[in-house]
């Protein structure tokens, strides 16, 4: 075999390997910012439900409600937003709002301890909750 003629093979092969590898972890990486693309976008639905369900929390003190111990409940149309109060023996009263910006997405629901005076909710400073904290779980189903 003649020298001349194999001059370049192996430069040749190793450039098709590099491509091959290149074009392999091209495609990995591809794949992963995908995948991370829709965690993103499920992060912000959470965050863009988190702020609507705060906004119905903060709709909902400063509504007028009954002097009652059964769930009652207020909509507003336009942001479709959801309060409900309850009401204890104790005197306590919990707010529960929920929202969503979109119509098909679950709706977060807050949660917050309070007072009631004069119809209003004179809320309590630490309240706050995420979670129905009442015992009877039958309590913590909203009416709708």
């Amino acid at each position: 075999m003649n020298c001349e003629h194999e001059k370049g093979g192996t430069s040749l092969l190793m450039v098709l390997m590099l491509l091959a590898v290149g074009s392999l972890m091209l495609r990995g990486l591809s794949q992963q910012l995908s995948v991370q693309g829709f965690e993103v976008a499920a992060e912000i639905q959470f965050i863009k439900n988190q702020a609507a369900a705060r906004s119905a929390l903060a709709w909902g003190e400063r509504q007028r409600w009954q002097s009652q111990e059964e769930w009652q409940c207020l909509n507003e149309q336009q942001h479709a937003w959801h309060a409900c109060l309850h009401q204890t023996e104790k005197g306590e009263a919990l707010l529960a709002a929920s929202g969503s910006v979109a119509g098909d997405a679950l709706p977060i629901t807050l949660w917050r301890w309070g007072v009631m005076q004069g119809g209003k909710l004179v809320a309590s400073a630490h309240g706050w909750l995420d979670f129905c904290p009442l015992l009877d779980d039958a309590l913590c189903h909203l009416p709708r």
